[in-house]
């Protein structure tokens, strides 16, 4: 299945919409890239490392009047218009049981990374776990290109008292192949993609966003890419990597007991490489971006209620 891999296709093609970059071309070659940045100053953890275990409680409270409002900053050195702070108020949209769905703002549009993702889908929830559901349509632009695979990912645990630290929670691999246009050339490509989730520590005490805060769950989203495509010149036909595997998507999320998502640092890049810009400047195709883009977006809890 190659839910993983569109899932995160779809991140981030929200994302931009959302910042309104129309970087058409840079969709064909990954479609998944897109910021989330670290601010070592931050924090602080007076925590002592290792295999804590939370009494069990909720670490992402659902009530039907909760809701909480972050602070969100993204930056980019390459690519202006990535330069932004804003307002996320997400809230709880409807509950049924250990179910529950969360929306963003008036226009139901979350700016910060993490909430895009908890706002597109549904959340179920333990008293140990918090595990991920989502489908979306497939965006117009990606259709006309000739992507047909659903855009759903499931089962992806979030948050889990029970396990150790550094365990991986979720881990979906993703190969297919798909046929691209890049300015009206078809272009073959195979992807081969994971998507996951790693506990990094369940923390007796840290500070964060300025904050103390007691048992604090903090783990790592990731995306890791790579994309081969095979062009032909002067008829004869080599297949080159577009995009060496790496890591397009992290992010790096805490959530406290009795609160729920309280920070949130994601970073997104894409390299592409040196081979891919030799053979488009061979075909004579020029791209219109850059051939590397590193966006960072944090998320602040500023306030919240649970009433």
């Amino acid at each position: 299945m190659k839910r993983a891999f569109f899932f995160a296709l779809q991140y981030f093609v929200s994302f931009q919409k959302n910042t309104q970059i129309m970087y058409k071309h840079l969709f064909l070659f990954v479609g998944l890239f897109a910021l989330l940045g670290c601010d070592e100053a931050y924090e602080s953890d007076n925590s002592e490392p290792g295999n804590t275990t939370a009494p069990v409680s909720d670490f992402s409270p659902s009530g039907s009047n909760a809701y909480w409002i972050y602070d969100v900053a993204s930056i980019s050195s390459q690519v202006s218009e990535m330069n932004f702070t804003s307002t996320d108020s997400i809230y709880v949209a409807s509950s049924n049981g250990t179910s529950f769905t969360l929306d963003a703002n008036d226009d139901g549009i979350a700016r910060g990374n993490m909430n895009i993702l908890l706002t597109n889908g549904t959340l179920h929830k333990t008293s140990t776990t918090l595990v991920f559901n989502g489908t979306i349509d497939l965006p117009e632009n990606l259709a006309d290109l000739g992507f047909t695979q659903d855009l759903s990912i499931e089962d992806m645990i979030l948050l889990d008292l029970n396990t150790s630290n550094n365990d991986e929670l979720f881990s979906n691999e993703t190969n297919f192949s798909e046929t691209i246009d890049i300015q009206g050339v078809g272009i073959p490509v195979n992807v081969s993609s994971k998507i996951s989730t790693t506990k990094i520590n369940l923390h007796n005490s840290k500070t964060l966003n300025d904050t103390d805060y007691n048992n604090v769950f903090e783990a790592k989203f990731a995306l890791n890419v790579a994309i081969t495509g095979s062009f032909t010149i002067a008829g004869i036909t080599q297949t080159i990597p577009i995009l060496e595997a790496q890591d397009v998507m992290k992010t790096t999320y805490f959530y406290v007991e009795n609160i729920g998502l309280v920070r949130a640092e994601t970073t997104q890049g894409i390299s592409l490489s040196n081979q891919l810009v030799s053979v488009l400047s061979l075909l004579n195709i020029t791209l219109d971006f850059p051939t590397n883009i590193t966006i960072e977006n944090i998320e602040e809890l500023r306030d919240f209620s649970l009433e």
